[in-house]
């Protein structure tokens, strides 16, 4: 029996078409939420007499829970399947984004904040195993990697726009938190058109209802299947276990090597996401001004993403990583060193360091999460990365603005040097070149030869879903 994924008002080719912007569009609430906070502290300051600490403790709660979230749920989504666990994650999410706008005191705001970000962290493994598994290998990276990033920055705009316009309201902390419940339920009650993903029910025996799946969507089933798992890593009925096979000797490396680059990639983007108005703060712009860099550096990092959208299914994503993250090093060590007092330089450096974060590192950890992993263990092994990449964002948000009370913006240059990092672990390691492959081959412990390296191959899948067609 088949799994339908229309009803009697909502044809297939609706389905096919809202899949992918459905599912991106959980990371516009997740980039609200989570920089919300950024912004948040300059209203929570003045009214909580909030100390370094404080500060460092409430930037990186919800990060924490995300983290928490993620290595959770990662493993039940590949259990369960995708569409189980878009519901609960927004119902939480919902509840304790209105929480955190009635709270009281700061271990109020903390306690609903982590929960805030156990909500999202539901949604990041989940999210990035279906959009790679419902799009055509053409425009994975699109699909996959613009499409939410863009979806995250809009939300993060969003946040940045609301706190400007709410500056002289004395409660507007507290709208911040709660308007983020609106888009929220907006999602959830639109996700409920989504089916199941084609790929985690052939991951499960169900071949009948993958194909039938497989043909409402549009898409070409794949051509070929994941590879037997070593003795010792399966249960049963012979498929993986969580995280005993993600840390086996087949996926060992690559699960280490990418949990490093996305924990880099946090720990340096956090300089211009949750911390960034703290850095600004720090070059010596005022609270008028801060608002306004920040905003203009996630315009630029929308851009950057928009961009990034022709290149990302046509050149070497490994080589392309690894070059934006040296670029992105650069910007940030010109503008830790040179920055003081000179706003010309700090503009500067602020949108050439958005951009080539952006175009580069930010987007391609969001494809490679899902690329490098079997449908088996894609969600446990989204999840890991992820939890490692919001665990590093915790530790600029945490420790941020004790560091800059010390070092004042030369603290940029030791978190930035993170990118350095990140350009290493993709020169080490040529499983990155995943462009153009099938996502079969992408997981694959010694992936199928592939025009990848060089032009995506334009035969294979058919390509209905069209979020992002350039």
């Amino acid at each position: 029996m088949s799994t339908p994924v229309t009803t009697s008002r909502v044809s297939a080719r609706t389905v096919r078409r809202l899949a992918p912007p459905l599912v991106a569009f959980g990371e516009f609430v997740d980039g609200y939420d989570l920089l919300v906070m950024s912004c948040a502290l300059v209203f929570l300051t003045p009214a909580f007499a909030l100390t370094a600490a404080d500060k460092g403790v409430l930037g990186a709660a919800s990060f924490v829970g995300a983290a928490v979230g993620a290595l959770v749920f990662g493993d039940l989504t590949d259990r369960f399947g995708r569409r189980a666990i878009f519901v609960l994650n927004l119902v939480l999410f919902v509840v304790s984004a209105l929480a955190s706008a009635f709270v009281t005191n700061v271990p109020e705001l903390v306690v609903a904040r982590v929960l805030v970000g156990i909500g999202v962290g539901m949604d990041l493994p989940t999210s990035s195993a279906f959009l790679a598994e419902v799009a055509p290998r053409s425009r994975r990276g699109r699909i996959s990697g613009t499409l939410p990033n863009a979806m995250w920055l809009l939300g993060a705009i969003t946040s940045a726009g609301v706190a400007i316009g709410l500056q002289g309201h004395p409660d507007g902390w507290r709208w911040l938190f709660g308007l983020a419940a609106v888009p929220a339920l907006l999602v959830l009650a639109a996700r409920q058109l989504l089916p199941e993903s084609p790929r985690w029910l052939q991951a499960q025996g169900r071949e009948a209802e993958a194909q039938a799946l497989y043909a409402d969507l549009g898409l070409t089933p794949p051509a070929r299947t994941a590879p037997a798992e070593p003795a010792g890593t399966t249960d049963k009925a012979g498929k993986p276990r969580g995280y005993r096979a993600l840390f086996g000797r087949r996926y060992r490396t690559r699960t280490l090597a990418f949990a490093l680059f996305f924990a880099a990639n946090g720990l340096g983007g956090g300089v211009s996401t949750i911390a960034g108005p703290l850095f600004l703060a720090a070059a010596g712009l005022n609270k008028s001004q801060t608002m306004q860099f920040t905003l203009y550096g996630f315009l630029m990092g929308l851009t950057a993403v928009l961009l990034g959208a022709l290149l990302i299914d046509r050149i070497n994503r490994r080589w392309f990583g690894a070059a934006t993250a040296l670029g992105a090093l650069a910007s940030t060590q010109l503008l830790a060193w040179g920055g003081k007092e000179n706003h010309t330089l700090v503009f500067t450096c602020w949108l050439a360091f958005t951009f080539f974060t952006w175009i580069g590192p930010g987007t391609l950890a969001w494809v490679w999460s899902a690329e490098l992993f079997p449908t088996a263990l894609r969600g446990v092994g989204v999840g890991f990365t992820q939890a490692a990449g919001r665990l590093a964002i915790a530790v600029t948000a945490g420790f941020g603005p004790t560091v800059i009370s010390a070092w004042s913006l030369h603290a940029v240059a030791l978190f930035s040097a993170a990118y350095l990092v990140c350009a290493l672990v993709l020169l080490a390691f040529p499983f990155f070149a995943t462009t153009g492959a099938e996502l079969e081959e992408t997981a694959a412990e010694t992936p199928a030869a592939s025009p990848a390296a060089s032009t995506p191959s334009t035969t294979g899948a058919a390509e209905p879903l069209t979020a992002l067609r350039s």
